[in-house]
């Protein structure tokens, strides 16, 4: 079976002439880089030698040793991409792969060879990676609320600082409380955590990152996404995260400094997008995208996307959806040379568009909604491929194992294209192009082990089902996450 792709960039490729232009995609663990004049390549992290037994020793005196049948050692686990960028000049890759928590940065050439020129290991999983406007230096968002930033470019002669002197022991912590003075509920529940973690002994001490990096700022909660931006010279880092926070904060070198927040939301925030006009548009948990003028901190609009998503389905009765409570935003793209916006729900087969220009304000919300782009699958990513001066097609990345409406059944039909293609008409509305369709048919056909022995979805070797397989629960997660960030009724805040 083929394998979803679960991440798409693009580029414009100049190299061949006006209109040239370079698709990226991610499927599992492999990288695939095709060209509008047709050539494909592609880049996949090569498994980690494993160790050969010392041999024995003949020479030695005494008996031999008993044999010790040992147990097969695990597979290796794949690491998959689960973020992806270009950098503006187009001569670079910088990817993300979640399992190992790696940073890669890419090098593309005129044949569009991906040459990985370093991997850097993070100490928390990143969820979202942006480049300055000047291409330098990327940006880190990670689960743990940290965003690093790191030089696109490894300096050659960094040296790693050396370590702090060791700490001197500290005498053992008793807690001063103990069950014969502690009364009220909460307080006994907060001497046992006491009680328990001390159990535990001190944490284990935080790996060292040994490349050069700057820790920028940090949330008290998960980061969910992170956008640079900049105005009038001035640079700026917007970070959202689950606690339906959304932060201002000054560029390099002063990321330690909080321009302002924008509050609005009242559930988790998943993803930003500044659109042409200079609006912010957010979304997430709740049942609208939030428009702000982020400069001020003032919020100018909600869109309603479950309205949106409501109607879709009941446009579309053969899905089966008959209502929807709530939706989770995936994506929002920005339409390259239009006031407009692509936004993606997971587990909904469709695109939405939306108008956000400048004059956006707090009157008729029904303004700005242009309509939906219904898909063959649930959306999972979005790019944007320059076909003249002035327009754009769009590629979708479609999931095609699973049914549309649904992230855990799976789909009867075989033979889905994983891509669809979609092209901006004079009337505004987006018609598929079959004509680019055709030209990524070979992006479309490349298939991947993306498991040792697993990567048409047979059974491996122990009777299950490899992550190419549409019933297997590691490629539920990550294709379908964003759900999990909603906190359950009654959770503490």
């Amino acid at each position: 079976m083929q394998f979803p792709y679960q991440c798409l960039a693009s580029r414009e490729a100049t190299e061949t002439g006006a209109g040239g232009w370079t698709l990226f995609g991610a499927s599992g663990s492999t990288l695939v880089a095709q060209s509008s004049s047709g050539g494909t390549s592609t880049w996949t992290k090569p498994d980690e030698p494993v160790a050969e037994p010392e041999p024995k020793d003949e020479d030695a005196e005494g008996p031999p040793e008993k044999k010790v049948k040992l147990s097969e050692p695990p597979k290796q686990k794949k690491a998959n991409f689960t973020n992806l960028i270009v950098s503006s000049d187009g001569r670079y890759v910088v990817a993300v792969t979640g399992e190992d928590k790696c940073i890669r940065v890419f090098e593309t050439d005129f044949e569009n060879e991906l040459r990985q020129l370093s991997e850097r290991p993070m100490t928390r999983r990143p969820c979202s990676i942006a480049l300055t406007s000047d291409n330098s230096t990327i940006l880190c968002a990670d689960k743990f609320g940290d965003v690093y930033s790191l030089p696109l470019i490894p300096t050659p002669d960094y040296q790693v600082p050396e370590a702090p002197a060791e700490p001197v022991e500290e005498a053992e912590w008793v807690p001063s409380a103990t069950v014969l003075t502690v009364h009220s509920g909460r307080n006994r529940k907060t001497l046992e955590d006491q009680l328990k973690q001390k159990k535990k002994g001190p944490a284990p001490p935080k790996d060292e990152m040994k490349f050069e990096h700057q820790l920028l700022l940090g949330h008290v909660s998960m980061l969910t996404d992170i956008v640079h931006a900049e105005v009038d010279t001035r640079r700026y880092i917007i970070t959202a995260d689950r606690d339906e926070h959304i932060r201002v904060s000054r560029g390099i070198p002063q990321a330690h400094i909080i321009e302002g927040f924008c509050f609005g939301h009242e559930a988790f925030i998943n993803k930003l997008c500044l659109a042409k006009s200079g609006r912010l548009v957010s979304g997430g948990g709740d049942a609208d995208l939030f428009v702000w003028d982020w400069q001020n901190y003032k919020l100018l609009k909600k869109l309603s996307i479950l309205d949106a998503v409501a109607d879709h389905f009941k446009s579309r009765p053969e899905l089966g959806v008959e209502e929807v409570s709530k939706v989770a935003v995936s994506g929002i793209w920005n339409v390259p040379h239009q006031d407009e916006i692509l936004v993606a729900c997971e587990g909904v087969p469709a695109l939405f568009s939306f108008k956000i220009d400048a004059m956006t304000n707090t009157s008729s919300a029904t303004t700005e909604y242009s309509g939906a782009i219904a898909l063959k699958g649930n959306a999972l990513d979005v790019t944007f491929l320059p076909v003249s001066p002035t327009s754009s097609a769009a590629v979708v990345s479609i999931d095609h194992v699973h049914k549309p409406g649904s992230t855990k059944e799976v789909r009867e039909e075989k033979d889905i294209h994983r891509l669809q293609c979609f092209s901006s008409q004079e009337n505004g509305k987006w018609q598929e192009d079959s004509h680019t369709a055709e030209m990524l048919k070979s992006f479309h056909d490349q298939v991947f082990d993306v498991e040792a022995g697993s990567g048409d979805g047979s059974a491996t070797g122990n009777g299950k089902a490899g992550l190419g397989s549409a019933d297997d629960k590691a490629l539920r997660d990550m294709l379908y996450s964003v759900e999990n960030l909603r906190k359950r009724p009654g959770a503490e805040e």
